[in-house]
């Protein structure tokens, strides 16, 4: 550990809210915390005040833009409680020399559990039957079994391996693309396919890619207008991947019989597909499991221990990694 006592701020809405382990290790290594006292998600105005003087921060989903990295000279370590960082403008970090580390595999099993929920739930029309029975409508709708499926997973990483992994047991048709994926390492119950012929074959189409906001959406008017009708959408990667306009016109419409959301392109979610029948909407909660949590706090914490230990790079990759500022 350095001489001078480092200062890492905690910007997570929430943290050690079950176990104080992961501010014990901190405190432990001489490490100064500072917490977010606020009770809601930070903006970049709170945090340019809140990291002044701060050595490292504990990033929840937050933003991070140039100006506000720029205005904070002492920072050197962005320590990613998530996988994400689309909301961490990465080229000022390589240009400032602030690290950036993530928790990825601790992301894996929630999500994959959550979204394996969400297709289940689609699949069995349980959005409409739970609204109709709680407001005294006895209705029966037909629903599918998983085994009478094409389910169409967008991307083929961690998160999607295990969708398909925890699907497969359910014995439905799973195809996915990956413009990163060869075919020597595609698991036997996934079938490698094409963009539009995934989004013309699949009776659900589930997303899991990693993709920057200036992009735009991956899913717009035309995509929806190309999907299977009476197919289904589930989304617990990244808001920002659906024309959430589009995909309530398409809900509207009928041609798109039911989607299941975690992420939003603005959150708190406040639109009209919260008012929408076939819809599942959920406040940004797939990794929010007990254990999952604290296993993300806790190596969150880690790197930052590590950090100001000289450990590098040997736990997870470091996705940058300088000598200093």
């Amino acid at each position: 550990m350095n001489s001078a006592q480092p200062t890492v701020v905690v910007a997570l809405q929430q943290f050690c809210s079950g176990d104080p382990a992961p501010l014990n290790l901190l405190k432990h290594a001489g490490i100064a915390v500072r917490l977010n006292d606020l009770g809601r998600r930070m903006q970049p105005e709170d945090l340019k005040g809140r990291l002044a003087g701060a050595d490292a921060v504990i990033a929840g989903v937050e933003t991070y833009p140039a100006a506000l990295l720029k205005s904070l000279p002492r920072l050197k370590l962005i320590s990613r409680c998530g996988v994400g960082t689309d909301a961490i403008d990465l080229e000022a970090c390589r240009r400032l020399g602030i690290e950036v580390r993530t928790t990825p595999e601790e992301t894996v099993t929630p999500v994959a559990e959550m979204t394996v929920a969400m297709i289940l739930a689609l699949a069995r029309n349980l959005p409409l039957h739970i609204t109709e029975s709680n407001s005294g409508q006895w209705k029966k709708r037909m629903g599918h079994l998983l085994s009478e499926w094409t389910i169409g997973i967008v991307g083929l990483g961690r998160i999607g391996r295990a969708v398909a992994h925890l699907l497969s047991g359910f014995g439905p048709r799973i195809i996915a693309v990956d413009p990163l994926l060869q075919p020597a390492g595609c698991p036997a119950y996934v079938e490698i396919s094409l963009w539009g012929d995934l989004l013309r074959q699949a009776d659900c189409v589930s997303l899991h890619v990693s993709r920057r906001p200036e992009e735009g959406p991956l899913l717009g008017p035309n995509e929806f207008r190309e999907m299977k009708k009476g197919a289904c959408l589930v989304n617990t990667a990244r808001g920002f991947l659906i024309d959430e306009h589009a995909l309530e016109e398409s809900l509207r419409t009928g041609h798109i019989a039911g989607a299941a959301l975690d992420v939003f392109a603005s959150e708190p979610y406040q639109g009209p597909l919260s008012k929408h029948p076939n819809c599942i909407l959920t406040p940004h909660v797939s990794t929010l499991t007990k254990s999952s949590r604290m296993a993300m706090e806790l190596k969150a914490a880690q790197h930052v221990v590590d950090f100001f230990s000289g450990v590098r790079g040997q736990r997870d990759p470091v996705l940058f990694q300088f000598e200093g500022r």
